[in-house]
Order: C-alpha cells, then structure tokens, then sequence
C-alpha cells in the first residue's frame, strides 16, 4: 500500500506527456512522470492509462464500508500546463494516501480551474507568478462563492503545491488564498428542533418508532439497525463496518459490550485497524436482539478467492463484492453491505414497512406526510438529548466519534427550555391526537393469555404485562409506560398510575437532573397518550 506500489511506464514506451514533463522541468530541476498503475490506500490496484498513454478520465475507486464510485480525473483542468500537471499529481497523490472521500471534492472541484492561464512573461519570475496565481485563485474562489467544493478544491490544490515545494506555490500564496472567507455550508442548522425532516426526533416520535419496530413483521436486522442507531447515534458508515465479533460478554463485568469503529478525523482512514475502536455497553434487549441476528445468520458462508472463510459483518451483503475479492486488502470487507444500503434501509424500506406518518408536517389538504427517517435523525437526537440531560461537549464528542468538541457545539444552540416547550406544545395538541395510533393492537384485556409478566401496582390491582424475559432495571409501574414491551390492560386506572407520575415528574423536577428526568418525561407521555386512547375507545371527547 501507498507509492512503493506505484508503477510507470517503462522507458522505452512512448509518453504522451514529455513536454509537460520537460516544461515541469525547466521550473523545478526535475519532473515525476504521470504513473501508469497506483495501489490507493485501501489496497486496491488501479490502472491509470489508456493504450495510448494518456490519463483516464473517469477512475472506479474503492472506499471500505462506504461502496465504489467513479470519480473525474483530467489532464487539461485549466489549459494551463504547468496547473495541469500539479492538479493531475494532487489528484494521484490524494489517491495513493487517503481515502477517496478526500477525492470526492478535487474530482469535481477542480473544473474551477478552467479559464487560469498566463502569459510568457509571468513564469519568468517566481514572486509575480506566485502574485498572479493568488490573484486569480482569490477570483475563481468568490466566482464560486456558494460552491464550497470548489474553496476546498483550490485550498487543497494550494497546500499540495507548497507540501510538495513546487515552484511558485509559496506560503504567501497560502495567504492570500486563506484571505477569501467562504461560509460554510453543512447540514447542522438540522439540528433545530423545528426542522421536522431532518432534525431531531421529538420524544412522541421516537415513541412511535420503538413501539412500531417491534411488530412480528419487522426482521430482526432492521430492529437491530434502529436499535444501535438509536442508541449509539451510529453513522451508517459505522454500521456497515460492524462484523459479528464486535460483540462480546465480560464475564467479569456480567454485561455486554461493543466495539465500534471510529470512522472520523485522521482515524477515519484506519477502518477496523486494532485499536481504531471505542467501546460501549449494550442494554440486554439490544444484545438480545443482536444475538438473535447472529443466530439466524450462522448457516450462511462465503469464501474468498483462496477457499478462506471471510469475516462475519454483522449486517450482510446479499451477494459477495467480486471487485473486492481481487484486492487482498479489501476482500475482508467483501460481505459487508456499503453505507448506501444502510442509508437506503433506513430511508426507504423501514418507513415503507412501518408506515409512520408525521404528526407535524401535512400537505396542503391536511394530509400527515410519512414520517422522514434516516440514520442521522437518530444521531441528531442523541446529541440534542445529551444537551438536555446536562452533559458536557467533550462528553458529546466522545459518544457521537468526533475528533474534537468544534463539531457539537451546535447541538448546544439550543437551550433545554426551548427544547422542552417545543417538545411539550405538541405533547398536548398534535401528539395526543395520535395517541390511539400508537399504542392501536396493544391493550390487552386482564383474562388475556398473552405470555408476560403481569405488573402490579399493589396485591389486586395490575396495569398491563411485561413482555420483556429479563429483569426490568429502571422503575416499574413508571418506566412501564416509555417502554416498547409494556402491554396495558384496556380497562386498569391509567389515569391514576398518570397522576403518581405527575408527582415523581415533578419531585424528580425540584431534585434530580440528568437521565432520569428524560426516563420519566417518556413514561409521563407514554401515560398521558394511554389515558387519551382509553378516553378515545371509550367515545369520550
């Protein structure tokens, strides 16, 4: 892996490009030729001629977990020689050493080049060329002010030229390209509570997924996918790097545990390199249900070329990748499904499964639209919910992978009282509404022969049953009424269970912070939402 790998043509072929080799030259002292075969950094080998010699312009690159794409590559970004060839080198280069995520950019953020050239005049002396340069890129960057690909492309373009000592390319250079502010464009303002979408889930909705997942209908991998995304706040990248083993049980510890890769910062490229992975404990439902997947998965096989057995990942591919298979490096990812599938699961055939329907956002008839989900809701959740429950931006950092506390500040946007007030204002109108739909094929009558846990609230009196099989951790007769596995009785006194949790919510208020009152604020809903469907069953307004 890397340039040791990297192969030329052979002195005796012919070289298209000996005159921009030559010009190169005459700038540097010495020119590297265009490589005719590079191994990127995932170890895969990649052709980069064509039968007569010259660069292809559209490269199939390979990025572990994520799938693989087509990316441009020229030798003619501007007309400009001498720009030409360093942007053709970057591109190789970038190929060579880091991922291709860090080609996505350049492959079309280079096209802004086109138009720079110069005079004769202007490569007789390095400080004007070094001027002219920063001058025009300086145009092309605020030309493309909206486009932020292209400020990355050019700054990337600038900082490869001066790494690599390229005549002309000098740290003023740099400077007068650093000078040209572009606001960024990224997708935090999702994070506000008010972009029903994309940003976070309120708490009625996250309700109306954990209760709706568990149906007999859902498989078990899409349980386990809202499971961890839900709880770990897992990219899909992350969840397509996943493989059976990374989950194991501390005897010691009596819990389980798993290994997640980091997949941000410099260890973004590592993958699953030992010690690229952070830790967590798992609640014994989603172990349970991960173990289930495991199970149902253990009668499927696939080899590699050698007749070896490939690494297990815990979400599969329904059919091997050949294309990684010729590549010794990346046939261990050749099972695992890309981040595109998963984006796809939770995107299309999880919502089109559960037929969720938003109980915000309609059309212009007043119809709900269906409920918006993918991977990064349940993230954006996470990180906002963290905020409420007081935790620190290094403690959001470290559970949500980022390699530094710069890229949560935005979840701190937003203070717990705005957060609550809009979480609350549709608790009581919007969300209650929708009280039947959610817990509609759950209340159970008390002669039921559901199998379950009944759970009581004194000697004769009981709510509902448990479906759970382990021992319940958090409190029952409250949390009974945030969780999945509760099944309440039609005709118990819910509205009197409502009544004591009103009063813990409100001694928990005046005494606790943190995880407890997020607990309780689920149990409260979950009860107000009980008590609604009853009113509703019952024909009372």
């Amino acid at each position: 892996m890397g340039h040791a790998a990297t192969q030329y043509l052979s002195e005796d072929s012919f070289d298209p490009y000996s005159q921009v080799y030559d010009f190169v030259s005459s700038l540097n002292g010495d020119c590297d030729p265009f490589p005719s075969q590079i191994e990127t950094y995932f170890g895969q080998t990649v052709q980069l001629r064509d039968l007569s010699g010259r660069l292809l312009n559209r490269i199939q690159l390979i990025n572990v977990g994520k799938g693989h794409d087509f990316y441009n590559l020229s030798d003619h970004y501007s007309g400009d020689t001498y720009l030409d060839y360093i942007a053709a080198k970057c591109w190789i280069d970038t190929a060579i050493e880091r991922s291709p995520a860090s080609i996505n950019h350049i492959s079309e953020g280079f096209n802004v080049l086109q138009g720079i050239s110069f005079t004769e005049d202007t490569y007789s002396n390095e400080r004007k060329f070094a001027k002219e340069l920063g001058r025009k890129l300086s145009s092309v960057i605020l030309k493309n002010k909206d486009n932020q690909r292209a400020f990355l492309s050019i700054r990337q373009f600038v900082k490869y030229g001066i790494a690599n000592d390229y005549w002309g390319f000098t740290d003023e250079l740099e400077l007068k390209v650093s000078e040209v502010a572009v606001k960024a464009i990224g997708r935090k303002e999702r994070v506000s509570m008010l972009d029903h979408e994309y940003g976070p889930f309120t708490r009625s909705e996250i309700s109306q997924i954990t209760t709706a997942i568990q149906d007999e209908k859902v498989k078990t991998e899409f349980r386990v996918l809202v499971g961890l995304a839900k709880r770990f706040g897992l990219r899909p990248i992350q969840l397509a790097l996943l493989r059976e083993d990374d989950i194991y049980y501390d005897k010691k510890k009596l819990a389980w545990y798993i290994l997640i890769p980091r997949v941000k910062g410099r260890a973004a490229q590592l993958r699953r390199t030992e010690g690229n992975f952070t830790v967590r404990e798992l609640p014994v439902e989603l172990a349970a249900e991960i173990n289930q997947l495991i199970q149902d998965h253990s009668n499927l096989v696939e080899m590699d070329a050698d007749g070896k057995e490939l690494p297990r990942p815990l979400f599969k591919a329904k059919k091997v990748n050949s294309e990684f298979l010729k590549h010794k490096l990346l046939a261990p990812y050749a099972w695992h499904v890309n981040s595109k599938r998963i984006t796809s699961t939770f995107g299309i055939e999880i919502p089109q499964l559960l037929q969720l329907k938003s109980v915000y956002c309609r059309d212009e008839d007043g119809n709900p639209y269906p409920l918006k989900m993918n991977a990064y809701r349940f993230r954006y959740t996470l990180g906002t919910r963290m905020v409420m429950e007081g935790k620190t931006p290094e403690e959001v950092a470290l559970a949500l992978d980022h390699s530094t506390t710069a890229s949560v500040q935005h979840y701190f946007k937003y203070n717990q009282d705005l957060i609550d007030f809009i979480d609350d204002t549709f608790e009581v109108s919007t969300a209650l509404k929708n009280a039947a739909l959610r817990w509609q094929g759950y209340f159970i009558d008390e002669d039921d022969n559901l199998e379950g846990s009944l759970i009581r609230v004194s000697d004769v009196l009981s709510i509902g049953k448990c479906l759970k099989k382990t021992l319940c951790e958090y409190h029952p007769t409250v949390s009974c009424y945030g969780c999945s596995r509760f099944r309440p009785f039609k005709d118990a006194n819910h509205q009197k269970q409502l009544e004591v949790i009103e009063k813990e919510v409100e001694f928990v208020k005046n005494n606790s912070t943190g995880a407890v009152q997020h607990q309780l604020s689920e149990a409260y809903e979950g009860a107000l939402q009980i008590v609604e469907a009853q009113k509703i069953m019952r024909g009372e307004k």
